[in-house]
């Protein structure tokens, strides 16, 4: 288990923000222990539970419900007090979570370290581009692809026969939102990971508000079936790779619990008053001095390695944080990484190799 620098007793925290690795990682009961810790949801943000019905839920949740995966972007990870407090206020309040700030400060891998530190499914990352729509966040359905089985299954029998329709559901994907909703159950939210949301067109904001207030949303292909119950597959990714079908229940996904949603921006736009306005936000910065990126090497490379060529590295980031403040230059923490990894690997670079390569990598952003 990571050190924490306070005992179960003195920190009532649900995320504690600890620095994870490999060989050190919470345990189920002690995943299980802080999950036990999120209160039931304001009256507002209920979404069809009581607060008897959602306290019996939680209640029954136990350590085999433990998401047991870990993707490698939730080790080393370092957070702010003030991102730790914020997920935490996410987590209680049921409200969604803006992350801003510059490339490689840390918003995406904020998601990843808490779920992995709580054992929550995901997250299930919606990666935006300017041509996203809500639906892409929800479900996919390839009617071309059933189409063309139903024209093979007629091939085979001729047209004079009835064919048995192919089942929609193999057809019909869960998204990462839709996924999101799906899986948070009563004390044990999902992890959505909205990323780079200000790369969307200007209504996705404001499509985003329905579904986050109403906590669920129709699937018209199920719903026209007019049947209890359709399994459909989930949606794929490392946390989860596969294919068991889902049930849904009369073509609605209705989330019982809301999501742990955290969504990132590099602040390219405004958003609406109205979205903000629903919304806790976070703004994460890159240190600004050589101990505090020094830290971040020190849980992202081996120690004994990283001892060894200390002064190399410590030269590096005097040259990373002078470019920055020198030159008003944007620089991310992924460069520094790059950089070192790469220098520190070839030892017999002369000085002007090494100076072509960091001028290569430390490109404004």
């Amino acid at each position: 288990m990571p050190k924490d620098p306070t005992s179960d007793q003195q920190d009532p925290r649900i995320y504690q923000g600890l620095t994870l690795s490999a060989e050190s990682l919470p345990t189920p009961e002690d995943q299980q222990q802080h999950l036990s810790r999120i209160p039931p949801p304001p009256p507002w943000r209920t979404f069809g539970l009581s607060v008897e019905q959602w306290r019996e839920k939680a209640e029954s949740q136990n350590t085999q419900d433990i998401v047991k995966k870990i993707n490698p972007r939730a080790l080393g990870f370092v957070p702010s007090k003030q991102a730790v407090e914020l997920v935490n206020a996410a987590l209680c309040l049921r409200r969604p979570l803006l992350i801003e700030g510059n490339p490689g400060s840390g918003k995406t891998s904020l998601a990843y370290a808490v779920a992995a530190e709580l054992g929550l499914p995901g997250p299930y990352r919606w990666s935006i581009v300017s041509r996203t729509t809500l639906k892409d966040g929800l479900y996919a359905y390839d009617a071309i692809g059933r189409l063309q089985e139903v024209s093979l299954l007629r091939q085979q029998v001729g047209n004079t026969e009835r064919i048995k329709e192919p089942d929609i559901g193999n057809y019909l994907r869960l998204r990462p939102m839709g996924m999101a909703f799906h899986q948070s159950q009563p004390g044990r939210p999902a992890v959505l990971l909205i990323d780079e949301i200000d790369k969307s067109d200007i209504d996705m904001p404001n499509d985003l508000l329905h579904i986050f207030e109403e906590g669920f949303f129709e699937i018209p292909e199920l719903s026209r079936l007019k049947r209890n119950s359709q399994e459909v597959l989930p949606y794929r990714s490392q946390s989860n790779d596969s294919d068991e079908k889902i049930s849904v229940d009369k073509g609605l996904i209705q989330c019982q619990e809301f999501p742990l949603v955290l969504m990132t921006s590099n602040e390219a736009r405004e958003f609406p008053p109205a979205f903000l306005r629903r919304c806790l936000r976070l703004s994460l910065k890159q240190p600004d001095t050589e101990e505090g990126f020094y830290q971040i090497l020190e849980n992202r490379f081996d120690a004994t390695h990283l001892k060894q060529l200390d002064q190399p590295a410590r030269k590096l980031i005097k040259e990373f944080l002078t470019r920055i403040k020198a030159r008003d230059t944007t620089l991310a923490t992924d460069q520094l990484l790059n950089a070192i990894y790469l220098l520190l690997q070839g030892d017999d670079l002369t000085e002007e190799t090494r100076k072509d390569v960091l001028n290569t990598i430390f490109k404004s952003l």
